[in-house]
């Protein structure tokens, strides 16, 4: 029964990684269409509006207040402040230097969980975790590392304080875990982060943002609300119920492989040797990674 748990954990950690990598290319089509924090806005709030709609058949845990506390927190963390540091640092640095930036994420959650929730953790497992962000590196700086490593030194800490946030909100997820099932967390983080972000979507439509008036922005725009802040977040936290914080973390760096493949697919981009060969060892590692983790202890239990 735990091995059958754990696959299942293992195939939702492999489809966040996929769908998260879809979400480049939607956002890039949407964004044709609406402002940043319109487009989080809306995101988030097709996801709450799927779980009312389908309320019916998945019903909610009840929450307390500390715990629902806690689901804010998440949602303040992500897509909260994740989103604001990664969109102004996008403006003061490159997309490429944030991409590398943002595949260190695995790094912030291993320490983190080592320190935090006292998870030990092995050098092997550490070893490949660094493997993998190797590659990731080399897919990521094709275009020469003078290139990639570029912009100014406030949105490169901006971007790295998105990844910091992104981290929290993983080690976060995992210990809210241990009293509250995922699909619940799923649907109130949908639910305060529409809260969080109309204020600004407002704003922005105040300022003559205009509303896009041909279907494909708004497709995009659905389709990230369904399959990425519903679909996603949800295998994101299942994972984190069932597997240590670390070893889901390592999937993230499978999606900007994803993220490629696709552009090239709908984009008419082109991936290099260095590229295929930095994807090759990425996926490598985390299949090294998958095959050699440990199972999971028990999430310990929120304080207060």
């Amino acid at each position: 029964m735990r091995e059958s748990k754990d696959t299942r954990a293992l195939l939702a950690t492999v489809g966040m990684a996929v769908l998260f990598g879809t979400s480049f290319v939607a956002s890039k089509v949407a964004l044709g269409g609406f402002s940043p924090t319109q487009l989080i806005f809306l995101r988030f709030a097709i996801a709450a509006l799927f779980f009312v709609a389908a309320g019916r058949f998945l019903p909610a845990q009840a929450l307390t207040r500390e715990q629902r506390k806690q689901v804010f927190l998440l949602a303040l963390l992500e897509p909260g402040i994740y989103f604001f540091l990664e969109a102004y640092g996008l403006k003061l640095t490159l997309a490429s230097t944030a991409a590398v930036l943002i595949s260190t994420i695995p790094i912030f959650v291993v320490l983190l969980e080592a320190f935090w929730l006292k998870v030990p953790v092995l050098p092997r497992e550490v070893g490949l975790i660094l493997l993998s962000l190797f590659g990731v590196s080399l897919l990521l700086t094709a275009g020469g590392w003078d290139r990639a490593l570029g912009g100014t030194l406030w949105g490169n800490l901006l971007i790295l304080g998105a990844a910091l946030s992104a981290s929290l909100y993983t080690i976060v997820a995992r210990k809210l875990m241990a009293s509250v099932d995922a699909l619940t967390v799923t649907r109130w983080q949908a639910v305060f982060a529409t809260a969080l972000y109309f204020p600004f979507a407002l704003g922005a439509y105040a300022l003559g943002g205009k509303l896009p008036t041909t279907p494909k922005p708004w497709v995009a725009t659905v389709y990230l609300g369904l399959a990425c802040s519903f679909g996603a977040y949800f295998l994101l936290n299942y994972a984190l119920s069932r597997l240590r914080a670390s070893f889901v973390s390592a999937f993230s760096n499978l999606i900007p492989i994803v993220a490629s493949v696709l552009a090239v697919v709908f984009l008419g981009e082109t991936l290099s040797t260095q590229q295929v060969l930095g994807a090759a060892i990425a996926i490598a590692a985390i299949t090294a990674l998958t095959l050699t983790h440990r199972p999971a202890p028990s999430p310990p239990p929120p304080s207060g």
